[in-house]
C-alpha cells in the first residue's frame, strides 16, 4: 500500500474532507518510513479501513466509550425479572385459592344454619300441631314441668274477671310461679279449691311469738288467694306481708291478718297496677300507729336503726330475691351479716346476708319502729 492509497483511506474515513496538502503530507511521510514502519502503518491503515466500514455506534464502542446496554440486552436482569414475575403470580394464585376456600366455607356454614332453622321450625310446627290435637291442658299435664300440679289448679278455674273485677287468668302465672319457686307447690295445687280459703277467718296465734318477728309467706293458702287490688296476695302481696310482719312485732295485734292488711293498703290508695306504692312505708305506717322513715344505704346506719329496736323494709332490684321487683324485711344482724324475712321464700329467709351482697340489690329502704 503506498501513500496515495493511505490518503485515499483517510479520505474515506473522514468523508472526503482531507485537502490536497494533507494528502501530500501523508504520501511524503510514507516514503520515509522503514520496513517496520510500513508494517505498522499497514496495521493502522488496515484498522482504520475496518473502522470506516463500521456503523457509528460500533466505532464509539471500539474507541473505548462506555455504552449502557438496554434492559432487553441484559440476560441476568431478564432472568431476575422473570423469576420475580413468576413468584408474584404464584402469590396471587395462592391468595385467590384462599379466598375461594373462605367463600366455600361460608357457604357451607350458611347452608348448615339454614338446615338447622328448618329443623327448628319443623319441631315448633310439630309441637303446635300436637297442642292443637291434644289440647293445651293435656299438653301441660303430660309434658311440661309441674303439669300435674297445674292441672289440679285448673279445676274450676275460669278466665277473665269476676263480678268484683278481680283478675282470674292465673293458671299460666301460677305455672311460672311454681317453676321459679318450688315452695309454692301447695299453693298452686290448691288454686282449684281456692273458694274454701277466700275470706275465711285466720288465727295467727300459732304464727306469732311475742318479742319475735314472725315469718309469713304471701302464698300461704289461708290468705294467698284473697284479692290485693286486681291481683292475689300470693302473687303481688309482698308489700302488705312485710308490713304485716312488722305490725305484729310492734303491736302484737293478731286480729290484723294479711288479708286485712292488703285491704288496708288497697283502700288507702297504696296499691297500684305496677306494685305497692312506696308511700305505704311512711304515710301508710303512720295510719297504723307506726313510724316509717327513709334511710340512707349505709351499713352502720342500718345497724344503728336495728340496735334501736327498729326494723328495715327494702325495695329490691332483680337479683337473689326477685326477677322483677320485691320487698323484704330486715329484722336484725350478726357477725356474718343481716337476718332477712323474705315473704316469698323460706330458703332465703334462713340465710345470713352480708352487706356486700345486699347493698347492690337494695333499691331503697325505710326504717320502721313503734310510733310515739
Amino acid at each position: 500500500m503506498n501513500g496515495n492509497q493511505s490518503a485515499v483511506r483517510w479520505d474515506e474515513i473522514y468523508g472526503g474532507g482531507v485537502n490536497a496538502q494533507s494528502r501530500e503530507f501523508a504520501g511524503k511521510g510514507r516514503k520515509e518510513r522503514n520496513t517496520e514502519a510500513d508494517s505498522t502503518d499497514w496495521r493502522v491503515t488496515s484498522h482504520c479501513s475496518r473502522a470506516a466500514e463500521r456503523p457509528r455506534a460500533n466505532r464509539q464502542e471500539a474507541s473505548g466509550s462506555r455504552r449502557i446496554r438496554p434492559e432487553a440486552e441484559r440476560p441476568r436482569a431478564n432472568r431476575q425479572e422473570a423469576s420475580g414475575s413468576h413468584r408474584n403470580s404464584r402469590i396471587a394464585d395462592m391468595n385467590r385459592n384462599r379466598r375461594n376456600a373462605d367463600r366455600m366455607r361460608q357457604q357451607r356454614r350458611r347452608k348448615a344454619a339454614g338446615r338447622f332453622c328448618l329443623a327448628a321450625a319443623a319441631v315448633v310446627l310439630w309441637m303446635a300441631v300436637l297442642a292443637a290435637l291434644r289440647g293445651v291442658p293435656a299438653l301441660l299435664k303430660g309434658q311440661m314441668p309441674g303439669g300435674k300440679v297445674l292441672a289440679d289448679a285448673e279445676q274450676g278455674a275460669f278466665a277473665g274477671e269476676n263480678a268484683e273485677g278481680i283478675n282470674t287468668e292465673y293458671p299460666e302465672i301460677l305455672q311460672e310461679l311454681l317453676e321459679k319457686n318450688e315452695e309454692t307447690s301447695d299453693y298452686v295445687a290448691g288454686y282449684g279449691k281456692r273458694e274454701e280459703y277466700i275470706g275465711k277467718p285466720v288465727d295467727l296465734t300459732q304464727d306469732f311469738v311475742s318479742g319475735q318477728v314472725p315469718l309469713l309467706m304471701q302464698w300461704d293458702r289461708r290468705w294467698g288467694y284473697d284479692p290485693y287490688g286486681k291481683e292475689m296476695i300470693g302473687l303481688a302481696g309482698c308489700g302488705p306481708l312485710c308490713l304485716e310482719m312488722a305490725y305484729l312485732y310492734f303491736t302484737e295485734d293478731t286480729s290484723m291478718t294479711p288479708a286485712k292488711m292488703a285491704q288496708f293498703a288497697y283502700d288507702n290508695g297504696f296499691y297500684t297496677e305496677s306494685g305497692t306504692s312506696w308511700a305505704l312505708w311512711t304515710e301508710g305506717t303512720a295510719k297504723l300507729g307506726l313510724e316509717g322513715k327513709e334511710l340512707s344505704l349505709d351499713e352502720n346506719r342500718m345497724k344503728d336503726w336495728l340496735d334501736a329496736g327498729g326494723l328495715i323494709v327494702c325495695s329490691m332490684w332483680p337479683g337473689d330475691f326477685t326477677s322483677t321487683g320485691h320487698f323484704i324485711l330486715i329484722r336484725g344482724y350478726g357477725e356474718d351479716g343481716f337476718y332477712v324475712n323474705d315473704p316469698n321464700r323460706r330458703s332465703t329467709s334462713g340465710k345470713v346476708w352480708d352487706y356486700e351482697t345486699l347493698h347492690y340489690q337494695i333499691r331503697n329502704l325505710w326504717g320502721l319502729r313503734q310510733g310515739k
